[in-house]
């Protein structure tokens, strides 16, 4: 690992052991490097700023996550990057616990060891980011209703698509027979 990705990973570990007891702030921003650092990632660029609020308990961590900004991904239609603005909130809750390993973390809510020195949210922080996506991301219609996708693109998938519409003859004589018995 590169001493660039090892200092953009740093940034995302919470120093927990001895903070004091009470409401803690922290910002970091997701950056280029940042996604690149998620090798299946299919978010290309983006800035995306993340304030956290961390409640510390006696046993327990409980962080309030806002995000804001923009990430840059393939759109699903024609390909081109496709700017997507973010603005959401997540919450995680962290139990501090004698033996982690008698506990499943959920989603949302972990169990760690309650010796451990420091929380490391990157894949938190990652996994809110992609489930913060649409389902399907393709650029907006314009006005008109028409696609802002690449024209050029859209012009070779309707080629494509007029010739999978024809139908073979085998088949063709095939639903026919089906039509026929009922």
């Amino acid at each position: 690992m590169a001493l660039n990705e090892k200092q953009e990973r740093e940034k995302f570990k919470l120093r927990i052991a001895g903070v004091s007891l009470g409401t803690h702030r922290y910002s970091m921003t997701c950056n280029k490097t940042f996604f690149e650092l998620t090798e299946l990632s299919e978010l290309q660029d983006g800035v995306v700023n993340v304030q956290i609020e961390m409640e510390n308990s006696e046993k327990m961590l409980i962080l309030d996550f806002n995000f804001e900004g923009t990430v840059f991904t393939p759109c699903d239609r024609c390909l081109d990057l496709l700017s997507l603005k973010l603005n959401f909130s997540e919450q995680l809750i962290v139990k501090l616990v004698a033996d982690s390993k008698l506990y499943q973390n959920e989603d949302n809510i972990w169990y760690i060891d309650e010796n451990e020195y420091e929380l490391d949210i990157f894949h938190f922080v990652y996994e809110s980011i992609c489930l913060a996506l649409p389902m399907q991301k393709v650029h907006a219609d314009d006005e008109n209703g028409n696609s802002t996708c690449n024209s050029d693109i859209l012009e070779r998938i309707n080629a494509l698509s007029a010739k999978e519409t024809s139908i073979d003859p085998r088949w063709e004589a095939l639903q026919h027979i089906k039509d026929l018995n009922h």
